[in-house]
């Protein structure tokens, strides 16, 4: 018994340090910050965190109340959450938001994040969240959207501090995104940098293990997967290469919509959104009817039940429920706004069909 309990404290002491600096980085604080509302040293602290001395246990209650949590949280007594567990509060969340509104989604948010205050998973789910508040609380003071978006960077630096490889690109990725949008591009150059331009594709490996074990369903299921994902980012390049910045030429945009819309129908991935890409080109290239046209297709595609893929491709990979949405309520009423607002389509608004094109849209929703 003696052994065990050494074994556990031995343990603790070796992750406390880590616990400490991850939860003062959330809290946006330097080490000598940390260490003058203590009224210790800052060496001191750098002790803590690499491991070379504990905190005296005077100080234990006052280093949780500096970092925003509690005792037994930060000598890591708490539950950890499976990634079951994580979705349950997440649908828990964005369903309070739905039902009551900002405050009582938020507050359950922040009382998950302070109770887990370093389960990566969450935090990244958090992020998502975030994200999620914006579109459906489209109106809530620009501040907010600000205390959000600040919060999303935190946690992301957090993720890219004390994650694992895979949650750390996705949140390099994401804060390379953010500092791109808001034109901060050397430290969005910076992020990109720190990305590998080139992943291992383990596929072959993985299908061979799979064929060895005679388990040919499963070695399906990763070439499919991989298949997949490859088909989504292809089209996501051509949708770059169609945009009016990169491709001015009008003509040429069609063309590249063109292999768009062949990609959809040999791969079955994201069917009928091609005519939303086609929209805004033949509107550059002054073919107002044709566009009018495409609108129409899109707003039937995206009001619709979603496509299944090319089941000789995917069906192993890609389970798709019956009667499921073809796009999120959220994405339609973006794209709502975006019909409402955007000045490339105001000389349509007033034709039939856009009008029942939108009133389909706002119905939807």
């Amino acid at each position: 018994g003696r052994t065990n309990t050494r074994k556990g404290e031995h343990d603790m002491k070796e992750n406390l340090g880590a616990h400490i600096a991850a939860l003062r980085k959330t809290k946006g604080m330097t080490q000598e910050q940390l260490a003058a509302v203590l009224g210790i040293s800052a060496p001191a602290v750098s002790k803590w965190e690499t491991d070379s001395s504990c905190p005296d246990i005077t100080l234990l209650c006052p280093l949780a109340r500096a970092l925003g949590t509690n005792l037994d949280t930060l000598l890591q007594f708490e539950e950890t959450l499976t990634d079951e567990q994580i979705a349950e509060h997440i649908n828990q969340i964005i369903e309070a938001g739905r039902a009551k509104g900002k405050e009582p989604a938020e507050e359950l948010l922040q009382e998950l994040l302070h109770q887990y205050p370093a389960s990566v998973p969450l935090k990244y789910n958090a992020v998502a969240v975030l994200t999620m508040f914006e579109m459906i609380f489209p109106e809530v003071p620009e501040e907010q959207k600000a205390k959000w978006k600040q919060q999303k960077k935190e946690l992301l630096e957090y993720i890219r501090v004390n994650g694992t490889a895979v949650y750390c690109e996705q949140a390099v990725m994401q804060l390379a995104s953010m500092a791109l949008m808001e034109d901060e591009l050397e430290k969005g150059e910076q992020f990109l940098k720190e990305i590998p331009e080139y992943t291992t594709d383990t596929t072959m490996l993985w299908a061979q293990l799979y064929l060895k074990r005679e388990d040919k369903d499963k070695a399906l299921e990763v070439i499919q997967k991989r298949l997949f994902t490859l088909v989504c980012q292809m089209q996501n390049c051509l949708l770059l290469l169609a945009d009016g910045k990169v491709q001015p030429d009008a003509e040429k945009g069609l063309e590249i919509c063109e292999v768009y819309r062949r990609m959809e129908e040999v791969f079955g991935c994201t069917a009928g959104m091609s005519d939303g890409i086609f929209a805004e080109v033949l509107l550059r290239a002054g073919e107002k009817e044709k566009a009018l046209e495409s609108i129409v297709r899109f707003v039937d595609a995206i009001t619709g039940q979603v496509q299944v893929p090319n089941p000789l491709l995917f069906s192993a990979a890609v389970k798709i429920k019956e009667g499921q949405e073809a796009s999120s309520k959220e994405m339609r009423k973006m794209i709502l706004e975006g019909m409402l607002t955007d000045e490339s389509v105001a000389e349509l608004r007033d034709d039939e069909q856009f009008q029942a094109a939108l009133g389909r849209l706002r119905a939807s929703i």
